[in-house]
């Protein structure tokens, strides 16, 4: 069907053969080198095979297609029994084409139909083409300066640049619909309802080339074989797709468009889905809108006579895998994932004909032009909003079971799904919506039906988070607790999880949740103080070069990311694990899924402490504390000489401390710590300058934020209380700013961030006196109270006023203790208050 009649038995031949063959995805490679090729086919394998090996069809007539070759791809085919032949490098050449747009010329006419029309036209460029070239769309509305609620609608020319009198094609109904404008009622009324973006030049690059241009880009690559393919490419990301590809799929991203068309050159025919199949054959292929697709291409070619007459495919129109297989077509693309239907138009036998040729081939799509996109309004439209508010909501659209849904605009709500007259069923859904489907549309010749849909919201959970902030002032190295309430006052059951992110100093490792350090050169810092063992410490005796020696207790348990330990292995090379058995010595950046898990790394380097000189000693207080010090060991190369040590205390602490570490071989280390399956870690330095003498380094494995419970499930219109533990440690003096993410279920706010800061170096806030006692005694009134945290001394407040105040009340006197006598006779009313102070 819509096949050359002379070929179409021949390939509906061996189309359940080809059924049965597994292939793979088709190879793309730079084709600048390419010429045209033809070759004999002998059944629909080979076109796929000829895909597969690179091969880009170019013409399609009979068993005698010309592709676009490699020479070594040529030699391959050639190779494995297939007749090819080179063709002879011939180019359509005239000796006029003043009337071909270059890319300048393009944007030069949007600049003058912008002023001449500025409230007609737009226009921008989506991004810039390998070689920099803007790529230049133009919108034609009736209010172009706007969003309005309008039918979105596009037509692409020139994706291979050598294919030209689309380009021209654009340009002219571009200034067809500007001119007639108020006159012609036909095109009044299409500006008056649409919103009409036209891209004259996709391949700008290709354009350029040249007097006529070349089919692929700057990259070799054919722009139509570039996008996401349902059977053979079927993730919809613009990631290593040509700049050219990537642009044209953000731009339709981010509109809605319900029609479009993109104009070649080579043959006179409309082209329509599927573009590919799963087997990759040439046989009809047909879309689950059949029907609808070739009404939109008999529209086209209808009002195109001589596409109308064709001798080669009945009624210009063809089923484009029926014509020949292509994967990674635009037209499939934009039907799979955009929910536009888009056909793809052969105007002209040349690919750029001769200037005499433009005027009539213009004539000839004209009509064509304006009736594809009168299409665009039969069916149904409507605006989908939210049932409560009356928000226009982003909702899908699908008919019946078919997965290629149409969409409604997230800022109107406006939607326009084609449909051919019949009766439907459209079922509208989005997520946090209830779907609603609507039975029994009747859709009519000419007139489209109006359907407006409100969604009504599901049940769904809500976060709320009180306090929404944390700041708390904190001494150096200090822990604290916060509570907070995490409420949920949505309908459905809330259920969330909490992970601390990291702080915004530069000394934070990878991994959510920590590790930190700071040294003793930064504010707050640690104290460099070595800890001398070489009268109480045990040798850790090294007998050759690279040994790991160990496990040695370390008197108590030590936790370290989550997981205690109580004992300990040291390697001579600087580093020590709590379960590591290898020798590492060439050291690495952290983490890193190489090196040694559980790791301490104090100075990571190839040394040698098993020369003379050298002392290695352990030691434990078998109560909380264990240090590993290293004195004068040497680096393997014989050029550095380091004194080091690392202390470790029952409370998690891990410190380095560095002695005397000379000048040699000083940029060639790692300090760090990693965890056990080398996911979380950090390096202080990794062979770079950093150290110094007598400094100390601490480490803090664990989270400077920590929520408990670390997930939990709240009722609807529920609460739950979770407490948060603050630690300073390894935090610089001053603010640090992180945030705890909660992420649930609430669709809402499926991520909510409570901001967190910690002023480390900074005394706390004295705790609130809430609990004051007033005892009337002789010679006044005696005044107790509990305790407060955080306060040097109290003062004490008398007034008259009800509720009693600061500024309405009269401080009467200080005390360090938590009780008071008032001197008073009692002789009127009189309130206290206790304020803690610091």
């Amino acid at each position: 069907m819509k096949q050359c009649n002379g070929f179409l038995g021949w390939a509906l031949l061996f189309a359940l053969v080809f059924t049965t063959i597994a292939m793979g995805k088709p190879t793309k490679k730079n084709m600048l080198r390419s010429r045209l090729a033809e070759i004999e086919l002998r059944s629909p394998l080979d076109v796929k095979a000829i895909e597969d090996a690179g091969g880009i069809f170019d013409e399609y007539k009979g068993p005698l297609p010309h592709v676009y070759l490699l020479p070594e791809d040529f030699d391959l085919l050639r190779a494995r029994g297939f007749t090819v032949q080179w063709l002879p490098e011939v180019r359509e050449e005239y000796p006029s084409l003043d009337e071909y747009h270059e890319n300048a010329q393009i944007e030069a006419e949007f600049i003058a139909w912008a002023a001449a029309y500025p409230t007609l036209f737009t226009y921008q460029s989506i991004g810039n083409s390998v070689q920099g070239r803007p790529m230049w769309v133009g919108k034609v509305s009736d209010n172009a300066t706007s969003d309005e609620p309008e039918i979105e609608v596009k037509y692409i020319s020139s994706m291979h640049g050598d294919e030209l009198t689309g380009l021209e094609n654009c340009i002219k109904f571009i200034d067809t619909l500007l001119t007639g404008y108020g006159t012609d009622p036909v095109l009044t009324g299409l500006v008056n309802d649409y919103e009409i973006w036209i891209m004259p030049l996709m391949n700008p690059d290709g354009r350029d080339v040249g007097t006529l241009g070349q089919r692929f880009n700057a990259n070799g690559a054919d722009l139509n074989r570039d996008f996401p393919d349902r059977c053979w490419d079927s993730t919809n990301t613009a990631a290593g797709r040509e700049i050219e590809t990537a642009n044209v799929m953000a731009f339709t991203a981010a509109h809605n468009f319900v029609l479009s068309a993109n104009f070649h050159g080579g043959e006179i025919v409309e082209n329509y889905p599927w573009d590919s199949n799963y087997n990759g054959s040439s046989v009809y292929s047909p879309s689950p809108e059949q029907a609808l697709f070739e009404h939109l291409a008999l529209t086209y070619s209808m009002a195109n006579p001589t596409m109308y007459n064709s001798v080669d495919f009945e009624d210009g129109i063809t089923n484009g895998a029926e014509w020949y297989h292509v994967s990674g077509g635009m037209q499939d693309w934009n039907y799979v994932w955009m929910g536009c239907k888009e056909t793809t138009i052969e105007i002209s036998h040349t690919k750029s004909g001769p200037e005499s040729a433009l005027d009539s081939l213009w004539n000839e799509n004209r009509q064509s032009m304006i009736d594809y996109l009168l299409e665009a309004r039969e069916g149904v439209r409507g605006i989908v909003t939210d049932a409560e508010s009356g928000l226009p909501v982003r909702a899908r659209i699908m008919l019946s079971a078919i997965t290629y849904v149409t969409y409604s605009t997230a800022l109107h709500g406006d939607y326009f799904r084609i449909l051919r007259p019949g009766t439907y069923t459209l079922t509208f859904s989005a997520p946090g919506y209830v779907s609603e489907t609507v039975n029994n549309i009747a859709v009519v010749d000419g007139t489209p039906t109006l359907l407006d849909i409100q969604l009504n919201p599901a049940p769904r959970a809500e976060i709320v988070l009180v306090p929404n902030s944390v700041a708390e002032g904190m001494e150096t190295c200090d822990t604290m607790s916060v509570n907070v309430l995490v409420q949920n006052p949505g309908d459905l059951a809330l259920t969330w999880s909490a992970q601390e992110k990291e702080f915004n100093n530069v000394n934070y490792g990878a991994g959510a949740g920590g590790p930190r350090w700071i040294d003793s050169r930064a504010a707050g810092g640690p104290v460099y103080a070595w800890k001398d063992i070489s009268t109480i410490g045990t040798a850790v005796s090294f007998t050759t070069d690279d040994q790991n020696l160990g496990p040695y207790a370390l008197g108590f348990t030590f936790p370290f990311y989550g997981t205690n330990f109580t004992q300990v292995r040291v390697c001579g090379n600087g580093w020590l694990s709590f379960t590591s058995t290898v020798t590492s010595y060439s050291n690495s950046g952290l983490p890193n899924s190489t090196s040694p898990e559980n790791l301490l790394a104090c100075w990571w380097d190839d040394l040698s402490p098993h020369r003379a000189g050298t002392v290695v000693r352990r030691w434990t207080n078998n109560l909380d504390s264990f240090v590993v010090s290293f004195q004068n060991v040497q680096s393997y190369q014989n050029n550095g000489l380091y004194n080091f040590e690392v202390i470790l205390t029952s409370d998690g602490g891990i410190t380095y401390q560095y002695g005397s570490m000379g000048v040699n071989r000083l940029t060639s280390a790692t300090i760090g710590l990693q965890n056990s399956d080398r996911t979380k870690g950090l390096a202080v330095i990794y062979n770079g300058a950093y150290i110094a003498d007598n400094i100390a380094i601490r480490f803090c494995p664990s989270a400077a934020v920590k929520s408990t419970p670390a997930s939990g499930a709240v009722a609807a219109g529920g609460e739950q209380n979770l407490t948060l533990s603050l630690s300073s440690c390894c935090l610089p003096d001053g603010p640090s700013l992180s945030h705890l993410t909660f992420t649930s279920n609430a669709p809402t706010s499926p991520q909510y961030d409570l901001p967190i800061t910690i002023d480390a170096g900074v005394a706390p806030d004295p705790t609130e006196v809430s609990d004051l006692t007033i005892i009337f005694v002789a010679g006044g009134a005696q005044l107790t109270w509990t305790a407060a945290a955080n306060t040097d001394f109290y003062s004490i407040w008398s007034g008259t006023v009800w509720p009693p105040n600061m500024s309405n009340a009269t401080q009467i006197g200080t005390t360090a203790a938590t009780t008071y006598l008032v001197d008073t006779d009692l002789s009127g009313t009189e309130y206290f208050f206790v304020v803690s102070e610091r």
